[in-house]
C-alpha cells in the first residue's frame, strides 16, 4: 500500500509499505478521509513526547471502511463505514479497570506508537471502530477524534446552563469546545489572535469573539460579566500567555480546564489566583467512557459543525503539503483533510 512515512523528524516521504493484517480483536480500515491534527505536525518536527520512534506513519483522525477482521472480531464485518477512535489498551490495569482507558498506562495510539492513518490501510481495535451512518461523509466522520477531545472538555467541565465561558484559542479543538459548551447552554467567549479564526468562532456562535492581540480580553470579560470574571475558562492554544491568563478570567470559585499542551518543563501559572480564589483547575486528555460515539452522534446530527473547519484538502499525494504548510498562519489553514479513497 501506499504511505506517508515520517523517516525522521524533518523527513516525510509518500512510498509503498507492506499492508497490515489484523490481529486478534482487530479490524483493518481502508482510510478514506483523515485530518491532520497538531500532534501530526509535532511528530514530524520530532518535538512530540509520545511519538518516540521514527520511521512512523503519522496520523489519528480518520474514517474508512472495514475490509478485514482478525480472530474474535463479532458485530463488525467488513463494508462497515467507521469512524475510528485510535487507541490500543491493555484492559487490565487498573485504569482500563475503573473504566479510565484513556490513561492507560499501556496506552498507545495510531500515528504515534502503532501506524497511523497516513496511509491507504491502517489497524485498529475493533472496539473501537464505530459504525456511522451512510449519510455522514467520511470527511466529517474523520472530525469525529478532535469532537471527542471537545466533548471529553464539557463532560469534565460540567458546565451549568448561563454559565460564561472563555475559551482560549480557537484552532480546530477550540472551535469544537466552543460547540459544545454553546450545546450545555454557555454563553461562550472565544479569543484568538487570527482573524480568520475570530471569524469563524463568531459564525459558530460565540457570544463575543475577540482577536487578543487587538483588545483587552479581560476587561471584556469584565464587561460582560458584570465584573464577576467567567465561570469557565477552557485554554486549548497550549502557549505560556493564555496558560497564564487563565486564572486571571475566571471568578473566584470558577473552574479552569486546561486542554492545551506548550511542551515547556515548566510553564507560568498563577497559584496564589488558585488558592484565593479558591479555584478549581481541571486537566482534560483525549477522551473516554462514551465521548467517542457521542461525538459520532453530534456529527451526524449536525448539531456540532464539522464543515466549516475544514479549509485545505489534498489526495495522499499532497498530503506532505498539508503537514508542513499547517503551521504557517499566513493560509489561514484551520483543518487539513486528506481525502484518500
Amino acid at each position: 500500500m501506499r504511505a506517508l512515512v515520517c523517516d525522521k523528524p524533518g523527513t516525510l516521504s509518500l512510498r509503498e509499505v507492506d499492508q497490515p493484517s489484523p490481529g486478534p480483536g482487530e479490524a483493518r480500515v481502508r482510510v478514506a478521509a483523515t485530518g491532520v491534527c497538531g500532534s501530526d505536525v509535532k511528530g514530524y518536527h520530532g518535538t512530540h513526547p509520545e511519538i518516540p520512534v521514527y520511521p512512523i506513519i503519522l496520523g489519528h483522525e480518520f474514517a474508512g471502511t472495514v475490509d478485514a477482521v482478525g480472530p474474535g472480531v463479532e458485530g463488525l464485518g467488513p463494508g462497515t463505514r467507521v469512524a475510528v477512535e485510535p487507541l490500543f489498551v491493555c484492559g487490565k490495569c487498573r485504569r482500563c479497570l475503573q473504566g479510565d482507558y484513556h490513561v492507560c498506562i499501556r496506552r498507545e495510539l495510531n500515528g504515534h506508537h502503532r501506524p497511523g492513518s497516513f496511509a491507504e490501510w491502517t489497524v485498529s481495535p475493533a472496539r473501537f471502530c464505530y459504525p456511522i451512518p451512510d449519510d455522514l461523509d467520511f470527511e466529517t466522520a474523520a472530525l469525529a477524534e478532535p469532537t471527542a477531545v471537545a466533548v471529553h472538555v464539557a463532560n469534565r467541565a460540567r458546565p451549568r446552563l448561563g454559565d460564561v465561558a472563555v475559551v482560549l484559542g480557537v484552532g480546530p479543538i477550540g472551535m469544537l469546545v466552543l460547540q459544545t459548551l454553546r450545546l450545555s447552554g454557555c454563553r461562550v467567549i472565544a479569543t484568538d489572535v487570527v482573524n480568520s479564526k475570530v471569524s469563524i468562532a463568531a459564525d459558530l456562535g460565540a457570544e463575543l469573539a475577540l482577536n487578543a492581540a487587538e483588545c483587552d480580553v479581560a476587561e471584556a470579560v469584565r464587561d460582560l460579566t458584570g465584573g464577576d470574571g467567567a465561570d469557565l475558562v477552557v485554554e486549548t492554544a497550549g502557549t505560556r500567555q493564555t496558560l497564564a491568563q487563565t486564572v486571571r478570567l475566571v471568578r473566584t470559585g470558577g473552574t479552569v480546564v486546561i486542554v492545551g499542551f506548550t511542551g515547556a518543563p515548566e510553564d507560568p501559572f498563577g497559584l496564589s489566583d488558585v488558592m484565593g480564589k479558591e479555584l478549581n483547575v481541571i486537566g482534560s486528555v483525549i477522551y473516554a467512557h462514551r465521548d467517542f460515539p457521542d461525538a459520532v452522534r453530534l456529527l451526524a446530527s449536525d448539531a456540532i459543525k464539522g464543515a466549516p473547519l475544514i479549509t485545505h484538502r489534498s489526495d495522499l499525494d499532497g498530503l506532505a503539503r498539508l503537514v508542513v504548510g499547517a503551521e504557517d498562519k499566513s493560509t489561514g489553514m484551520l483543518k487539513p483533510m486528506c481525502v484518500i479513497a
